[in-house]
């Protein structure tokens, strides 16, 4: 007989946890169903090594700049070793994962399953997982996504890093390139040319980040390029070979220009990513899916009314933050608890570079096509906490309607990520400029940017 549950998750990434979290606390049965290690794609190969590697990084660079701070010269490549830097991402990887053993699901109630096959649908109730059925009332495909892949020549297999294999890396290359100029190549890229190793960021696009607001990527360009990050943009690039040392040949592109080749030791792909549906067997289930993901409803609902998708999955916004979000609102509305759609009116995102960047709500551009009379505003990330800590440099650009309401902000500087917080209330409660203003800040901190920003705004306005 197939084991029966109120709510079967297949994927134990963050929002399948998630999901699997709020329904059991809502006195659901739960069996939540994952093919690899419980903690997908962020604690593994996401999120958590990269923030840990950043971290270092960031350390590196600061015994480096020790006489701008009024300390003696250090040299951060004495002892240096980048295999120790890569053991210890690796210890933080398994110090989160310790807390996310399939027996502390069990303990609590949550039945756990694993098996390399993963989930796939037998009919619209119905799961296997390895030889065992499931059968459950609701369900959650929260499978997530991986790296898009390049396709190589099999008579000259050429060996290619991504999120997923990069972490296994103990020896550091003198060169590599990035394939794809998007947040995993501007966060890995600069960390790794602070280590010293030669970094090429290659583009098709105009600009690296250009999906963000062009005057933050106009100031990270300009960072990376002083320190000695090479940015090869409109262009076309394709593997050429790999030869005996190793070594990766790749043939360049670009309008205008004769075509060239670049020599690394190691090319990382990061264009883009592609939603994890293989195997599930959705078709036996009458789960509608594209090539973009599972298609849903803004209430992340598919075509079968009890089975639902949530992040990477089904999602073009593939955030962790938002994977999670979603996930606790399918949770309350499959058990009838509430009856609401999925807003991302206020979706908030940071890209852990340095300096950071933050940014909520609409961008300049989308206001503009949605509102008459669209204000914005730009002060200087030189408040007194960034010159205490040396840390001057970026701005805070807000975005508001007619009447001063917040739309959107964007900003990069020191901890950009957590002073944008400050505006996700903001966008999300409708709040205007004056109501940021009349609110006390702690001084001094990072965070008061946005206070000042708002102040200055209103004193134009006089």
């Amino acid at each position: 007989m197939p084991n029966t549950y109120d709510v079967v998750i297949i994927g134990a990434g963050g929002g399948g946890i998630t999901a699997a979290f709020e329904a059991q606390r809502r006195g659901a049965k739960v069996a939540l169903l994952e093919k690899h290690k419980i903690g997908g794609e962020c604690t593994h190969s996401g999120c958590i090594p990269s923030k840990a590697l950043i971290d270092v990084a960031k350390h590196y660079h600061a015994i480096d700049s020790s006489t701008s701070h009024g300390l003696q010269a250090f040299n951060a490549r004495d002892g240096f070793s980048f295999r120790r830097a890569m053991e210890h991402v690796a210890s933080i990887i398994d110090g989160v994962y310790a807390h996310e053993q399939p027996q502390r699901f069990n303990d609590l109630g949550i039945d756990t399953y694993i098996d390399e096959s993963g989930g796939a649908f037998i009919d619209a109730h119905t799961v296997a997982i390895g030889d065992q059925s499931i059968t459950g009332d609701n369900f959650i495909i929260a499978t997530g996504s991986g790296p898009r892949l390049l396709p190589t020549d099999p008579d000259n297999p050429v060996t290619l890093l991504n999120n997923e294999n990069f972490w296994s890396l103990r020896e550091q290359p003198e060169s590599l390139a990035f394939l794809g100029g998007g947040v995993i190549s501007a966060e890995l890229g600069q960390a790794l040319a602070r280590f010293g190793t030669r970094v090429t960021i290659i583009d098709r696009h105009h600009r690296i980040l250009g999906a963000i607001d062009p005057d933050v990527s106009d100031y990270l360009i300009k960072v990376f390029s002083d320190m000695g990050i090479e940015m090869i943009t409109d262009a076309n690039a394709t593997v050429c070979s790999q030869d005996a040392s190793g070594k990766i040949c790749i043939n360049i592109e670009q309008a205008d220009k004769q075509p060239g080749k670049l020599l690394v030791d190691e090319l990382f792909v990061a264009i883009g990513r592609v939603p994890n549906l293989g195997g599930l067997n959705l078709e036996a289930a009458g789960v509608e899916y594209t090539r973009h993901g599972v298609t849903v409803n803004d209430k992340m609902q598919t075509s079968a009314a009890h089975i639902y998708a949530v992040g990477d999955a089904a999602s073009r916004a593939k955030f962790s933050h938002v994977a999670n979000f979603q996930a606790e609102q399918v949770v309350r509305n499959m058990l009838n608890v509430e009856d609401k759609s999925i807003d991302l009116t206020a979706l908030p995102w940071a890209i852990f570079t340095d300096p950071e960047i933050g940014h909520v709500g609409l961008t300049e551009v989308q206001a503009r096509e949605q509102y008459q009379g669209v204000q914005t505003f730009k002060v200087d990330a030189a408040t007194d906490r960034f010159t205490t800590d040396s840390k001057k440099g970026g701005f805070i650009k807000i975005v508001m309607d007619a009447d001063n309401r917040i739309l959107g902000a964007t900003g990069i500087g020191a901890h950009a990520g957590e002073w944008i917080q400050c505006l996700t209330l903001a966008v999300k409660m409708g709040l205007k400029a004056e109501d940021i203003a009349d609110t006390i800040f702690t001084y001094p901190t990072y965070a008061e940017i946005v206070k000042k920003s708002c102040s200055r705004f209103l004193r134009t306005k006089l």
